[in-house]
């Protein structure tokens, strides 16, 4: 590499850390911020354990380490007490500081980059140039989608695939009790690591054998106690717990911003749809991303494993790999609801690290000299096809991730950018996205046994159709088969096939009753509440009993409702305590929305324990 390259190389690295740097005062994504703010002044002032209790933190304690760390480098600087300065959305000590870990964690990905460069050959990757490399670092460290997400939006994304990728380093150097140890940080840093775990685990067998995997999981598993070591001291398990399972349904809609299927489904207007609703017979939204996904981790997992038993060859082995895991982190981004705007970053260097393989594959190594013509055309225009893809991706998620900040803080983006919000661009944008994954999808295919995509096809079928059949068959559904959009109600949380009551524990669970006639299926509610259901003019006939539940003082009365979208179907009179059972059966032709009302009288709602007792929907 002549000297001018190195020194043009040398600038280009350069621009993108001035970038970062110049970016830091923009205030970014404020919410995520001040959440920051508020979950890292909590652990300062109160300890990790009681920090992240009197906060509305839900993630795992090691991003609470992050994040006090950052307000204990402001304390030494400026007072996090002074109300005006630290909340400041300007704050430019706080933006520095905040800012600072994804910046680091870019550098380190760069690092990373090149450190597997040079160890290529050790590492099983193609035998390049350094400047080939570098080339892939430099895409990687001016990319838009990484400077946005970090120095300009103000998250750690780059933090949890830095760890991610030295857990995958350290893999490669054959040390998997610290691979193990490494990657459980990732998972506990960025929860989004953890959909990796079956396909990482895979293939550190196949790299490394059972003995390699048993110290992986070895390496994971004190990992995984160190760093919730001060939950397990004070014995609050359930805590652990909580902050792995917590963030999942926790925004119910469509997509979170994420320029995907559902997306377009929801017509661009992915934040004000319930993905509770009905789009494939008894089928939601939800219930089908979740299938499409599963689906396509099945087929990563088959490749991964009938891979390695007809190939020997290392590279091809991790070639694997890197194309399963852009796989898992594309399909969680593109198939599922609630996903977020951000959910794809990773993307951004699992794609570079693949396209080395795909560029340059083992099989096209040139053997005779008459054939190296034909193979440097072969790398021209796989070159030349990665890198259109590439930068046509990162272009337009740089868009998503853009419009996703400037939706919700207009000062914050582009001015020229700013205004392209509209569904026109934003499904647009969808679609080219989409129709990118596809072309992966389909590469993949046809590198794949036949017999792998035929399998997954057959399940996919299966798992549409099976959950369907009672409706093909004419069959009742019990209306807890299907999710509510929304619910409210004034006391408790409903209960499905257990009345109000039991919401105070198991010690407190009771089966649905009024007037001692028990009921195997139902809902549990308490006046006022209102609880509806999307059910997509699938039905023609809504049949329940109902009343006060047994278990409700004397003082129960309130009134039933079935509303059937803004028109109301039935009113009932008012049902009192020691009223018997009631039975209703309402005609739904042609209702899209079913809301089921229980109101108080004037009497209010003390021991209005109202029940919907074996509730069905009729095909």
């Amino acid at each position: 590499m002549s000297r001018q390259t190195k020194i043009l190389l040398s600038l280009l690295f350069l621009a993108g850390l001035l970038i970062r740097i110049a970016l830091i005062p923009n205030p970014g994504f404020e919410a995520d911020i001040s959440f920051w703010k508020s979950w890292g002044l909590g652990v300062i002032d109160k300890g990790f354990v009681e920090g992240i209790r009197a906060t509305n933190n839900n993630y795992p304690l090691p991003f609470s380490y992050t994040l006090g760390a950052m307000v204990w480098v402001y304390k030494l600087f400026a007072d996090p007490h002074n109300f005006n300065a630290f909340w400041s959305n300007t704050n430019l000590l706080f933006l520095t500081i905040c800012k600072s870990p994804s910046i680091l964690a870019d550098i380190g990905i760069v690092g990373i980059i090149l450190f597997i460069g040079k160890k290529a050959k050790q590492f099983a990757f193609p035998s390049l140039s350094a400047f080939s490399f570098q080339l892939s670092a430099l895409l990687f460290f001016l990319n838009p989608v990484v400077i946005m997400d970090g120095a300009w939006w103000g998250q750690v994304d780059s933090v949890g695939i830095f760890i991610f990728l030295l857990s995958f380093v350290a893999l490669l150097m054959k040390k998997p009790t610290l691979a193990g140890l490494i990657y459980i940080l990732a998972v506990m840093t960025k929860l989004q690591n953890m959909i990796y775990a079956p396909l990482y685990v895979l293939f550190i067998y196949q790299y490394m054998e059972f003995e390699g995997m048993k110290k992986s999981l070895i390496g994971a598993l004190v990992g995984f106690v160190g760093l919730n070591i001060e939950f397990f001291r004070v014995h609050d398990i359930a805590r652990i717990i909580s902050s792995l399972t917590d963030n999942a349904n926790i925004f119910p809609w469509m997509s979170l911003n994420a320029y995907n299927i559902w997306w377009i489904v929801a017509h661009g207007k992915g934040m004000a749809m319930s993905d509770k609703y009905l789009m494939l017979g008894l089928l939601n939204a939800k219930t089908i991303g979740l299938i499409l996904f599963s689906l396509s981790y099945l087929f990563v997992i088959l490749r991964q494993i009938f891979h390695k038993i007809t190939s020997n060859l290392e590279d091809h082995n991790i070639r694997h790999f890197l194309e399963n895991l852009i796989l898992v982190n594309a399909s969680f981004f593109f198939l599922m609801t609630e996903s977020h705007d951000r959910y794809a970053v990773p993307l951004t260097v699992f794609l570079l690290l693949w396209g080395v393989f795909y560029i340059y594959p083992q099989e096209t190594i040139p053997e005779i000299k008459d054939q190296r013509s034909k193979i440097r055309d072969t790398y021209q225009k796989r070159l030349f096809v990665f890198t259109f893809c590439y930068l046509i991706f990162n272009f337009l998620y740089s868009y998503n991730l853009h419009t996703a900040l400037v939706i919700n803080y207009p000062n914050n983006g582009l001015p020229i950018i700013s205004a392209m919000t509209t569904p026109l661009f934003t499904i647009s944008a969808s679609v080219l996205l989409l129709s990118l994954f596809g072309l992966f999808v389909i590469y993949l295919i046809k590198k794949t046994l036949p017999l792998i995509s035929f399998t997954t096809l057959i399940f996919l079928l299966l798992s549409l159709f099976l959950p369907n059949l009672p409706l093909l068959q004419k069959k009742s559904i019990p209306i807890t088969k299907l999710s509510p959009i929304s619910q409210s109600q004034d006391f408790g949380y409903l209960m499905q096939n257990l009345a109000v009551g039991s919401t105070f524990g198991i010690n407190k669970w009771t089966r649905l009753s009024t007037q001692y006639a028990f009921y195997k299926t139902g809902l549990g509610t308490h006046a006022n509440s209102s609880i509806t259901y999307h059910i997509n003019k699938t039905f023609s006939r809504f049949t329940s009993d109902y009343g006060i539940d047994t278990e409700a003082g004397s003082q129960g009365s309130v009134i039933f409702e079935v509303w059937g979208d803004d028109k109301r179907l039935f009113g009932s009179e008012v049902v009192k305590r020691f009223d018997l059972p009631r039975h209703i059966d309402v005609p739904l032709s042609g209702i899209s929305l079913l809301t089921l009302n229980v109101k108080g009288t004037d009497d209010g709602i003390t021991d209005d324990h109202a029940d919907w007792l074996n509730t069905k929907l009729w095909p």
